[in-house]
């Protein structure tokens, strides 16, 4: 019999790691998705197609991600809460699978449009909603590792995809894209739901049930799951209007503003076009190693930075891992600006190390940490709403800055463009450094009055000995002064 309780305590501890994982591990069809960019040089050279690929399909193939996440956060929050998060990434995989398939094996370049759309409408759809299940999902001591499971997943996916752009004919290696996404879309159907949205929907028996079941401390659940109810009931949020409404208040609208600075600076900062022009990005440089080669170890560095920051990021903190690794980007976006500039034969290997640099330093904390903070600081009024409109942003920023890439490369070169690079990721690590709060260990319901207990908040997380006058402006719970 206490055999029995042994197993049975070992197994509900391990489905507390295992379900935010295989949350995360969907995340590895987003490294395919970017790392896609990889055939595209193979397919340009392959004369057994039906179709041309020219140097203008390839911009416009690498920008429609953007275009399709703009479209898609206009529907991302409805879906979310009409159908609830766990069932919408469950049967959102099978239309992904078609359209690998598609992309792999179609014998029209519409089609391969058509493919890389709908990949990346998913791609954007999932991109809020996974943060914030894994958040959910995950136990407050573990978070910070499960959250950075996701960009471990994004790291692999991108480097398979790499190794496979090298060793495999490409329309092969596209459709390993569906094999792996069957896999998952089977494997997720024992996760559960959501409880922040069965608590909204007022299924407060079923969000009990699925909160103790991914929590290591039942009696913590109990008492997290009476304040997650009393939110709830205090505030109306079952509806996609609800959240717009309560969006007036400062202690919501407020950490949802800093996310999109984050997300938009990190865009204007070279991270998307860096991870899908590599290959173009190194024939540019003039590296003596071969481009595809030199992007596989693109691929192994930001896997293995990855996995370095699941591992500590709950030790040392999502703040100060974003302001170190934000300046480590900048300063290896100015080393390889400068470099490119002077144009030395002899230094050829100085960008490609400071590209792998910037690479280890995006993924163990500027990759992983601001998708973590969109499930971690949005509050629970505006989770869907906040999310979607982080996610907007974000994709207008991936659409300009991989639209114009080629542009900026033809306008100014490469050198001068890292050199842009380098100052946005400055005024990011500044943002950072003035407004961030801490959020190692605390609950997502601690988390959402961290925007209002302003002057509290400052002394601890800022260590800022000054006495701030606390105000508060009608019914908003929105301070005076400036955070």
């Amino acid at each position: 019999m206490e055999d029995s309780k042994e197993k049975s305590s070992k197994l509900a501890k391990f489905l507390v790691v295992f379900f935010p994982f295989l949350v995360g591990f969907t995340k590895h069809q987003t490294g395919f998705v970017l790392g896609w960019s990889a055939i595209l040089p193979k397919m340009q050279a392959d004369n057994s197609t039906s179709f041309d690929v020219s140097d203008e399909d390839v911009k416009w193939l690498l920008s429609v991600t953007g275009i399709a996440g703009m479209a898609g956060t206009l529907v991302t929050g409805p879906i979310i809460e009409t159908f609830g998060p766990t069932r919408v990434i469950v049967w959102i995989q099978l239309p992904s699978i078609i359209l690998w398939l598609v992309s792999a094996y179609t014998p029209y370049l519409s089609l391969l449009y058509l493919g890389r759309i709908g990949l990346s409408l998913i791609l954007i759809i999932t991109g809020p909603l996974i943060p914030l299940l894994i958040s959910e999902l995950s136990d407050p001591t573990i978070r910070g590792s499960m959250l950075a499971s996701e960009e471990i997943m994004v790291s692999f996916g991108l480097l398979v995809m790499y190794v496979m752009a090298q060793e495999l004919y490409w329309s092969t290696a596209v459709a390993v894209g569906a094999v792996t996404t069957t896999v998952v879309f089977v494997l997720c159907f024992f996760l559960p739901e959501s409880p922040f949205w069965l608590a909204r929907n007022g299924q407060y028996e079923r969000a009990k049930t699925s909160l103790l079941s991914v929590r290591f401390s039942q009696e913590k659940a109990t008492e997290e799951m009476k304040t997650l109810i009393a939110s709830v009931e205090a505030t109306k949020q079952s509806t996609v209007l609800d959240q717009i409404r309560q969006l007036k208040h400062c202690r919501n609208y407020r950490p949802v503003l800093l996310l999109v600075a984050i997300y938009v600076l990190r865009e204007l900062g070279g991270e998307y076009t860096i991870f899908n022009y590599t290959v173009y990005m190194f024939e540019k440089a003039k590296v003596n190693i071969d481009p595809f080669m030199c992007t596989v170890l693109v691929g192994a560095t930001r896997t293995i930075a990855s996995i370095a920051s699941a591992i500590l990021v709950d030790r040392l903190g999502r703040r100060p891992l974003l302001i170190g690794t934000s300046l480590l980007c900048a300063a290896a976006s100015l080393l390889c600006g400068v470099f490119l500039l002077l144009d030395l034969p002899e230094a050829s290997w100085v960008p490609l190390v400071a590209l792998l640099v910037y690479v280890a330093s995006y993924g163990f904390g500027l990759g992983p940490i601001p998708w973590g903070l969109t499930g971690e600081m949005i509050p629970t009024p505006v989770r869907s709403i906040g999310g979607s409109i982080c996610i907007f942003w974000y994709s207008l920023s991936v659409f300009a800055m991989s639209y114009m890439f080629p542009e900026m490369i033809a306008l100014m070169g490469l050198g001068p463009t890292f050199l842009s690079f380098s100052v946005f990721l400055v005024a990011l690590s500044i943002i950072i450094f003035c407004c961030f709060p801490e959020t190692k260990s605390r609950t997502l319901n601690d988390l959402e009055v961290a925007f209002k207990r302003k002057s509290k908040r400052q002394k601890e997380v800022f260590n800022i000995s000054s006495n701030i006058e606390e105000s508060v402006q009608g019914d908003t719970g929105c301070e005076t002064s400036h955070f």
